[in-house]
């Protein structure tokens, strides 16, 4: 009697255990199949994660350079402003020097006037090294008091006063930005066209037919006039046009590097 409960008992333990394996055996072939859907989203997630990496740091790279570039640029503005500076400073200077002769000596005396005369000599060298904007109109002013100083037309007092005035409005010149329309001679032709000035660093400039170029100071001292080309470049310019046109006097400007 054990022995056959026994036997029945392993019967039973074994159908038991059977059943479970044949109940077990779709279950586990479902949990395969989600667990392999699983592991290649898997997979896809980290190869979007790879390739959104690769162009994060592709563009890393790129802005990178470009802020050295903007670095570069930003450098040599601010040396060729701290050149102009320091000619406003000498200028300045000589004005000084000026008054303080003019303390010294009678308004119409002979220290005065030769002292005048070597004074407008040094500003007429500045203007006609300096940018090309209504250069003809500035040398024309200086020229008129180098003149009426030599045939005596003009005395100590008034030279100084007009070598005064243009001295300040030279100085303004150097701090003021704007769109002005002037006639540059161009490829040998003059033209007349819009000119967007940055102080007295850089010119910029704008054609009747939307052609875009900018100076730049050549060996020689004097100046060329380089067109913009590139399309990039040209609606940077364009926008600088437009920014000082409506006036607007905040924000900044990306502008090509002309030097």
């Amino acid at each position: 009697m054990k022995l056959r409960d026994t036997r029945n008992g392993e019967n039973a333990k074994r159908a038991f255990l059977l059943v479970v394996t044949l109940l077990l055996m779709p279950s586990a072939g479902a949990n395969t199949k989600a667990i392999s859907g699983l592991a290649q989203k898997i997979v896809d997630l980290r190869t979007e994660v790879e390739n959104l990496n690769t162009q994060n740091n592709a563009r890393k790279s790129e802005l990178q350079s470009e802020l050295k570039s903007l670095q570069a640029r930003k450098a040599q503005l601010s040396a060729q402003t701290q050149q102009i500076e320091l000619s406003i400073k000498q200028s300045q200077e000589r004005l000084k020097t000026i008054k303080t002769e003019l303390s010294k000596a009678t308004l119409d005396g002979d220290t005065l006037v030769p002292l005048l005369k070597k004074e407008v000599i040094e500003v007429k060298k500045w203007v006609q090294s300096s940018l090309p904007f209504q250069k003809e109109k500035r040398l024309k002013d200086v020229t008129e008091i180098e003149e009426g100083l030599e045939t005596g037309i003009i005395n100590g007092q008034k030279a100084l006063g007009k070598l005064w005035a243009f001295i300040e409005d030279e100085l303004r010149l150097g701090r003021e930005n704007g769109v002005h329309r002037q006639t540059l001679v161009i490829d040998g032709e003059e033209n007349l066209v819009s000119v967007a000035k940055l102080g007295m660093v850089t010119l910029f400039y704008k054609t009747s037919d939307n052609r875009y170029g900018f100076t730049r100071k050549n060996e020689k001292g004097s100046f060329d006039y380089i067109p913009l080309k590139n399309k990039n470049e040209v609606e940077k310019v364009a926008k600088l046009f437009d920014g000082l046109k409506k006036q607007i006097r905040t924000g900044q400007y990306d502008i090509p590097n002309v030097f």
